[in-house]
């Protein structure tokens, strides 16, 4: 396999863990990066020792000898980057959400279909050890068929886009949820399937006059399933909680502590309730030792490090896209929907107050 020349498009936060994820990738390189902020681009440049930057996109393409782009600019931004990058020549990766628009994923759909450039959509949450964990269980049969998804998505109000009163996603319909709710959404669509959004409530607890609201509950659902998301920025801490229900057993995942709990069928004396919960105990020790190894040993990886090794290693051979952006354009339909939703219930609490 030969080296695979990758520039990264947008030097905000989020461009970090991009830039450590293709630093593990022994296959690619990062050759050069990209801001409408030049000075932020040549810092990045510096810090991650990568040998060009520059003020556009444009300039980028320029410089030639690049494979692959890798989209890192808010999502409002994707299309028109992606789609000048594939027409380019260039294979793309795009960070989620894919778009704000069902309008503007089309466009990426199309273009990548006329282009024949490899396009994929980092749903990074799939890729979280607990998550691929889950996969494993489930395609084993232990779970049996999965009836109920409820994941758990809390931030403290520290968080980073709700604290900003000037990032972009508080003008969009859904404010920060309209970023986030991409997460939860794929997330039911791997496990459940092609869920449609069936009811949303949404409040206002927080002091920050900039958000109409920081408090969401919202149901989906495929057939006579159902899946919840429930999203604060109000926590005492940042968690990321997701629970299987199936006939054979439940899951409960923590994303960010990457831990994994199965918990089968048991009788309902007391002795089976002693044992069942000795055996949560046990595996929550597991989890914890085999983390602690990982992170001892330099083999923690997180979900944006795996799905960049993955799209990497499709570049080459038949290797699917691990996430295509004909399943990110199905996410923006949903996404864009809920925050419909989430619109106009703001806007009737605003008319009732």
């Amino acid at each position: 396999m030969r080296e695979t020349n990758v520039a990264v498009v947008g030097c905000g936060y989020v461009a970090n863990g991009h830039l450590k994820a293709w630093r593990k990738v022994s296959s690619t390189r990062v050759i050069a990066v990209s801001d409408l902020n030049e000075k932020l681009a040549k810092s990045t440049a510096e810090t991650w020792k990568i040998p060009h930057y520059c003020g556009s996109l444009s300039e980028l393409i320029e410089l030639g000898n690049i494979d692959l782009v890798d989209i890192c600019t808010p999502p409002q931004t994707h299309a028109a980057l992606s789609i000048q990058a594939m027409e380019a020549g260039f294979n793309v990766v795009i960070e989620k959400p894919m778009t704000m628009t069902t309008k503007d994923a089309e466009k990426i759909v199309v273009c990548q279909k006329t282009t024949g450039a490899k396009a994929g959509v980092i749903h990074n949450w799939l890729f979280d050890a607990p998550v691929l964990e889950a996969d494993s269980i489930m395609k084993k049969g232990y779970l049996g068929e999965v009836l109920c998804m409820d994941i758990e998505a809390i931030s403290t109000k520290e968080d980073s886009m709700a604290a900003n009163e000037h990032h972009w996603c508080h003008s969009f319909p859904g404010g920060r949820f309209s970023e986030m709710l991409a997460h939860p959404i794929y997330l039911m669509r791997h496990f459940l399937g092609d869920v449609k959004v069936r009811d949303v409530q949404v409040s206002k607890i927080g002091g920050y006059p900039w958000m109409k609201s920081d408090e969401l509950c919202a149901t989906f659902g495929v057939g006579n399933k159902f899946g919840r998301a429930y999203v604060s920025f109000n926590a005492c801490r940042d968690a990321i909680f997701v629970n299987l229900y199936g006939k054979e057993a439940i899951l409960r995942l923590e994303i960010i502590n990457a831990t994994v709990n199965f918990l089968p069928r048991r009788e309902a004396s007391r002795l089976s309730k002693g044992f069942d919960s000795l055996r949560q105990a046990a595996q929550l020790t597991s989890s914890t030792v085999k983390n602690a190894a990982k992170i001892v040993f330099g083999r923690w990886s997180t979900g944006h490090d795996t799905y960049i090794k993955l799209f990497a290693e499709s570049m080459y051979g038949n290797r699917e896209i691990p996430v295509s952006v004909e399943e990110g354009l199905k996410v923006v339909k949903t996404l864009e929907e809920t925050c419909r939703i989430i619109d106009r219930a703001e806007k009737r609490r605003k008319n009732t107050t």
